[in-house]
């Protein structure tokens, strides 16, 4: 691949712009020669330059972000086999991806899926994540559109605690909207943010899952935690977030620090909402997209 004409560009610039195109194409393989050109960058120091910056080889960056979206499917695509998603992360077999996994986790990829360390599952991507939100770029707020939004009956399941074990909530959550056929293609799927993990004690942290659904909950609904929680009609701010949702609270708060004292408009009597659109990792992370929907009074 030619270099990018872009070398007056900054040099962390050039090199975000490799961050987004190696999330851009995990599903293939990229050779540091592609990654220098995206970089405008000397093939022959590339590789230097990007562990200076991001204290990571390219390649093993690479290496992670198939490896996170293969935990992901994993957890949350049940019916996905892990040979499809050791294929999926760039591996010949099942079992070159089955000892690449048990590295990174100490857990084969079925022990995993069926017995996960809720609590410490992502630590291997820990860096990596650092990385992504130090390079994607935010939601600009300036996007914020007005909006009338209907009023929506939902299924909510509450997800209570710390937010690293929240996959576990997704999880029961998946499995149920699958016996209830509310596929996302046909039901909206909605995030209600009834508090800030920023400054809520993990024990009380409360995200509620919702989908969009007229079906009415039974008592073994209920027992499982369910419960009908109807979205307000009324006018919403709107500010779509594409990308990571490690930068999903970023845009959140332009929201409210740079939208909202500028419009003259005062938030309505219910939480912000989450209205989830492309989910990872059905799609690459830079390409999720997530509605952030503000009530106004």
């Amino acid at each position: 691949m030619p270099m990018t004409d872009c070398p007056q560009d900054p040099l962390q610039t050039r090199f975000a712009r490799v961050i987004a195109h190696i999330d851009a194409n995990a599903d293939r393989q990229m050779d540091l020669t592609e990654l220098a050109g995206i970089a405008a960058y000397s093939p022959f120091h590339f590789h230097r330059q990007f562990a200076a910056l991001f204290d990571m080889t390219a390649t093993r960056y690479m290496r992670l972000v198939r490896m996170r979206r293969a935990a992901h499917s994993l957890l949350f695509r049940k019916n996905t086999s892990i040979t499809d998603i050791a294929f999926d992360a760039g591996f010949e077999n099942a079992e070159s991806f089955s000892r690449a996994f048990r590295k990174l986790h100490d857990q084969s990829p079925s022990d995993f899926r069926s017995h996960p360390d809720w609590d410490n599952w992502q630590a291997p991507y820990e860096k990596l994540q650092h990385i992504r939100r130090n390079t994607m770029t935010g939601t600009e707020s300036d996007n914020v559109t007005i909006i009338e939004f209907p009023e929506t009956r939902t299924a909510c399941m509450d997800h209570i605690g710390p937010p690293a074990r929240i996959g576990e909530t997704i999880q029961r959550f998946i499995a149920w909207r699958k016996a209830h056929h509310l596929h996302p293609s046909k039901h909206a799927t909605f995030n209600i943010v009834w508090c800030n993990p920023e400054d809520t004690p993990a024990d009380a942290f409360r995200m509620g899952l919702a989908v969009a659904t007229d079906q009415d909950l039974t008592n073994e609904d209920r027992e499982m935690g369910l419960t009908n929680i109807t979205l307000p009609a009324g006018r919403y701010a709107k500010l779509r977030h594409t990308g990571s949702d490690q930068t999903l609270g970023d845009s959140a708060l332009a929201l409210y620090r740079d939208w909202l004292p500028q419009s003259g408009e005062t938030p309505g009597d219910f939480p912000l909402i989450f209205q989830r659109i492309a989910f990872y990792p059905d799609v690459a992370e830079h390409e999720a997209i997530t509605d952030i929907l503000l009530p106004l009074a």
